[in-house]
């Protein structure tokens, strides 16, 4: 629905916007519309098992855009069920700001798309018999992946459905290679890479807050690129979070010109 005129980043708007949310949608229960009309991407995660709702989007520029995105928001907010606001666009100017601060809605953050050329990617992962990467194959370490992301991030982009889905779908398709890491037997750090046409995504990098600082992040990150380059892949791309940001520009990230801005709306209790 997106086009940035570019097929790689084309790719990584699709994938973060296909597994943004449960890509099963809770047998029906999480809502999707997309509005071709005003070209918004609306999950509605309200009655399913799901925590997400949001609506995903490239800049506000007409009337009917402005007063579609009112009555969207106005839905959660009657009620004061948490949303979230991602635009996605090519250049960082934020001309819906306002209107989503008069909306209730605070910018959270400014991700941007990064893409690596795997041929100049050759560094090893650090020998530590204390530390083991455990592909996701059962229910129990589907669990401890969500475990550490619910512990390490903000929910205002996670839905923690999506894992048990994803672990699903791996067993009739692989679409992807999902991922712990222990040390000593502990879970302290997550994974994801998908297996898109002719282009690797990473997403689900996370540690938990106990085991932080360490350099686990970072072996994962080594650890995902080198799996995609087995399988062969040339490019790798991932959305960057601003904490990711320096890591992934020190092992050979190139930023891109895409920039997700999150905005989110939260109640005082």
């Amino acid at each position: 629905m997106l086009n940035f005129n570019d097929e790689k980043l084309n790719k990584l708007v699709a994938n973060f916007i296909h597994y943004m949310v449960d890509p099963k949608h809770d047998d029906g229960k999480q809502f999707i519309e997309i509005d071709y009309k005003n070209f918004f991407h609306h999950i509605d995660s309200r009655e399913s098992k799901s925590n997400l709702n949001i609506v995903i989007s490239s800049h506000l520029t007409t009337a009917d855009q402005f007063a579609k995105a009112g009555e969207i928001i106005d839905q959660y907010h009657v009620n004061k069920t948490p949303f979230t606001w991602c635009t996605i666009t090519v250049d960082n100017n934020q001309v819906e700001k306002s209107f989503f601060e008069k909306s209730g809605l605070q910018h959270f953050e400014t991700a941007l798309g990064m893409l690596i050329d795997l041929a100049t990617f050759n560094t090893p992962n650090r020998e530590n018999s204390d530390e083991q990467f455990q592909e996701v194959t059962s229910q129990t370490t589907v669990h401890d992946v969500v475990k550490v992301v619910n512990d390490a991030f903000d929910l205002s982009l996670i839905d923690l459905a999506k894992y048990q889905s994803i672990w699903e779908l791996n067993q009739v398709q692989k679409i992807s290679y999902l991922t712990i890491l222990t040390k000593n037997n502990i879970p302290v750090s997550t994974g994801n890479l998908y297996f898109e046409p002719e282009l690797a995504i990473i997403d689900d990098i996370a540690t938990h807050s106990d085991h932080q600082k360490q350099g686990y992040a970072k072996e994962m990150l080594i650890h995902l690129l080198n799996q995609a380059k087995q399988a062969n892949y040339q490019t790798a791309g991932l959305v960057a979070t601003p904490d990711g940001l320096p890591l992934y520009e020190k092992l050979g990230f190139k930023t891109q010109k895409l920039y997700f801005n999150v905005y989110t709306m939260h109640y005082s209790k």
